[in-house]
């Protein structure tokens, strides 16, 4: 059973609360799993929670012009999304799918509004977290306009590698399907682009994991 305080305690949305204001926001959240690649909410379906992460990872997807789907953000344990949902209304903007078999809390959005309706103060730690989650939404449009594949490739196996040791690893289930829908290229150009990477001593390749040289975290 999670500790839902101490967890909640860790996300960054909700960094900076007293314990008080945590036990509140514990009390109202509802837990539920979700198999591997089942579609968690879908464009269009109303909005009305909040998600945070307690283990596994899930991919944001939004449609182009033509049907096909970007992927704009993977996220693992201890992240949230859906966050629109407390501030706005209407429906979901964008389709989320587990990657892996995934636990979440959800926070309702009547409950947490009415709760921080009585606390605004708040609200301004939250404006601050989401302002930074905008800031690297605009640095991600950034590099697809301005880094060729090989560069986009590197910049998003950075962005989703976890530090293990000394080393920056990526780890299974991001896939070249899943790379080629994050940076807008075919399968075949990001496989080539990989391939390129590793010849370049910039990354290695170890089973299914891939290993970032040390000069990738300065890129």
């Amino acid at each position: 059973m999670i500790d839902k305080i101490a967890f909640l305690q860790r996300v960054p949305i909700f960094a900076g609360l007293g314990v008080s204001q945590i036990e509140t926001i514990a009390r109202f959240t509802v837990t539920r799993r979700f198999p591997k690649n089942v579609t968690i909410f879908q464009e269009g379906d109303q909005a009305d929670a909040l998600y945070v992460l307690v283990n596994g990872k899930i991919k944001v997807m939004l449609s182009d012009e033509e049907g096909r789907e970007v992927i704009v953000s993977i996220l693992g344990e201890g992240e949230y999304f859906g966050e629109m949902a407390l501030f706005g209304s209407g429906q979901r903007c964008a389709r989320v799918e587990a990657m892996t078999g995934c636990e979440v809390l959800l926070i309702g959005k009547g409950d947490f509004n009415s709760w921080l309706g009585s606390q605004p103060e708040i609200a301004f730690a939250i404006i601050k977290e989401l302002s930074r989650r905008l800031r690297k939404a605009n640095r991600t449009i950034s590099n697809l306009a301005t880094l060729d594949v090989q560069g986009r490739v590197l910049r998003v196996l950075l962005d989703s590698a976890e530090r293990q040791g000394e080393a920056l690893v990526v780890e299974a289930p991001l896939t070249q399907r899943d790379l080629a829908a994050m940076v807008g290229a075919s399968r075949e150009r990001v496989n080539r682009a990989i391939r390129d990477l590793i010849n370049e001593g910039m990354v290695r390749a170890d089973g299914t994991k891939l290993i970032l040289s040390p000069e990738v975290d300065y890129y």
